[in-house]
């Protein structure tokens, strides 16, 4: 579906449910139904009503569990781009959980032929996640969490559900690093603060921004058609930037120093004026990667300000302070053999400033990769 200028946002219709359930305590789901409806001039797609900038489903549940069928995995996949709220309406009250693709944790229902090239089955009121991120899935958090969700591609959700529906093993073997290759990572702490003020390093952010200069104009143009898209925004800018396809590696380029270190470089976007938690790294890959030894892992932020036709660039490592302060590991992405991935939370525009620098604390930094090797893999069936 394509998304139009509309004047109602998810706001809007949670305000509207919370203030009509409490004017007309009592009211039945049809009641609510055609209320909202009326009142948003929403559209019916199958089970569900939909608006340019949100979508809802309305269900009804007498006790305080809720396990009712929400909707197909098919259905999902049309309006995943947009907040989608499940409105339950219990005797008393309404309760309201957001419900795309990144806020699942399964599919149940007539799911034996799942696969993430064959989708098929529904998913029931107890797969949605009642927290994600150490946030409460309530309407308070609802921009929040679908700040998380832009950070994730359909496929991407797709692939990790199929895995944690089906009973296939998984095909990927869990990283168990030899005390050998935990020393080897720690030490990707001390080479990454030795490069910090290395002219070689410092170089390569130099280079970096003037790309984003000569392609300011190409950049500014990717990301105003794709404002709300953050992985087709990304998608575009990267391959900008790299003058590739995708690269679904750790990074998406690669610098050998003449000391004889290899910095990866993973390019994320991000826009000055709007909330966004963009994805990290697979911890997995990061761990593999660092304990070959010799290598340090950044990540070269492209700051996008619309209204100024301005853009930024700086390369930051993973383990600088402002960085790990932002990093959230999400665990109900870590598959059954896997640690999972990392996605970056709050606003991260002060490193677009003139006065930042990067500052890696080797203990603070050591004690998270400590975290990420002694992470244990959720079992989310």
């Amino acid at each position: 579906m394509t998304k139009s200028k509309d004047p109602y946002s998810v706001s809007d219709l949670v305000d509207f449910l919370i203030e009509y359930s409490l004017a007309n305590p009592g009211s039945t789901k049809q009641e609510i139904l055609l209320a909202t409806v009326t009142r948003f001039d929403l559209e019916k797609h199958r089970k569900v009503y939909v608006s340019p900038n949100f979508a809802v489903r309305f269900s009804s549940a007498q006790g305080s569990s809720f396990s009712n069928t929400v909707l197909s995995l098919s259905a999902l996949e049309a309006i995943d781009d947009r907040p989608f709220v499940v409105c339950i309406v219990r005797p008393t009250r309404v309760e309201l959980l957001l419900a795309n693709s990144t806020l699942l944790k399964k599919v149940s229902h007539s799911s034996q032929a799942f696969r993430a090239d064959n989708i098929r089955g529904s998913f029931l009121g107890h797969d949605i996640l009642r927290s994600f991120s150490g946030l409460e899935n309530i309407p308070a958090n609802f921009q929040e969490l679908f700040s998380y969700h832009q950070a994730f591609s359909w496929q991407e959700n797709v692939e990790r559900l199929a895995e944690a529906t089906s009973s296939i093993v998984a095909t990927g073997i869990r990283f168990s690093p030899s005390e050998a290759e935990i020393d080897t990572i720690f030490s990707s702490v001390d080479l990454a603060r030795r490069l910090s003020s290395y002219p070689e390093y410092l170089a390569i952010e130099d280079k970096l921004k003037q790309t984003v200069q000569e392609k300011s104009a190409e950049i500014l143009s990717a990301a105003a058609v794709d404002i709300d898209n953050i992985n087709h925004r990304g998608n575009k800018i990267e391959q900008l930037m790299t003058e590739t396809g995708n690269i679904h590696g750790l990074g998406d380029m690669s610098f050998l120093l003449e000391v004889g270190a290899t910095v990866l470089v993973d390019v994320k976007t991000k826009m000055i004026t709007l909330a966004s938690s963009p994805k990290g790294y697979n911890v997995e890959k990061l761990l593999r990667t660092l304990a070959a030894g010799r290598t340090v892992f950044s990540f070269f932020f492209i700051g996008i300000d619309l209204p100024a036709r301005r853009t930024y660039g700086r390369l930051v490592s993973i383990l600088d302070r402002t960085i790990l302060a932002a990093t959230k590991v999400q665990f109900h992405w870590a598959g059954r053999n896997s640690r999972g991935v990392t996605q970056l939370a709050g606003d991260l525009s002060m490193i677009f400033s003139p006065t930042f620098s990067e500052d890696i604390d080797t203990v603070s930094a050591k004690e998270f990769l400590k975290m990420l090797i002694d992470l244990k893999v959720v079992d989310s069936r």
